[in-house]
């Protein structure tokens, strides 16, 4: 199956992605926390489809995300042992999706993601494959990648297959990611605004209340 067109972003943050082993272990962990996150989505759609086939796909799709997770994140503590005292390794965004979307909607979604996904891996594999021979090979997670396309490429064919099957739109789908991370980008820089008017208020104040505090008796 061809693989889709990474967006321009992925490209011109190209430059940064290969610079350091601490660099690389970040992009890996990324790719750990999204793992893990479809790993419970997929056993919440297990445990909630009312059709047995559907159950055991997404079992087996689920049980391919934990690996994967286990994978990248091995290899990101083999590049950065540091990151193993990181009290946010092992966290997961578990969103519900299957219950929030419903089962049509919800696989569309996961072909998007598995999309997606797999066009950046295919991209990063293709850039790592420029860099053999030189002083920033990295054999090992370039064969990573390599293992993990192969299973995001059947997740991408299965989830088109029951997505056809149940109705689900993938443009509707498209549209629906694309507001979830505009709000989730809003709510990240509503915290990163208010940290920073915080800590102006704090600077402001502080020479204030040490005079207060002089003229109290």
């Amino acid at each position: 199956m061809e693989a889709p067109t990474p967006s321009p972003w992925v490209r011109l943050t190209r430059p940064l992605r290969w610079r350091s082993a601490k660099g690389t272990a970040r992009m890996l962990l990324a790719f750990a926390r999204a793992e893990r996150s479809s790993f419970y989505d997929m056993m919440e759609a297990a445990n909630a489809s009312a059709d047995l086939a559907r159950k055991a796909q997404y079992v087996a799709h689920a049980v391919d995300e934990a690996r994967h997770a286990k994978m990248f994140t091995l290899r990101a503590l083999e590049l950065d042992p540091s990151r193993a005292t990181d009290p946010s390794l092992f966290h997961a965004d578990f969103e519900h999706l299957f219950t929030v979307l419903g089962e049509a909607k919800f696989i569309a979604f996961v072909h998007v993601g598995e999309r997606r996904a797999r066009g950046q891996m295919q991209l990063f594999r293709e850039e790592l494959a420029q860099l053999e021979g030189t002083p920033r090979a990295d054999t090992k997670t370039k064969a990573l990648l390599d293992a993990v396309m192969r299973d995001e490429e059947q997740h991408e064919t299965y989830s088109l297959a029951l997505s056809q099957e149940l109705g689900g739109s993938l443009g509707s789908a498209r549209l629906w990611e694309l507001k979830r991370g505009w709000l989730r980008a809003g709510a990240t820089l509503s915290g990163l605004v208010y940290t920073a008017l915080m800590s102006v208020l704090y600077v402001a104040l502080f020479p204030l209340a040490l005079i207060e505090k002089a003229r109290r008796p």
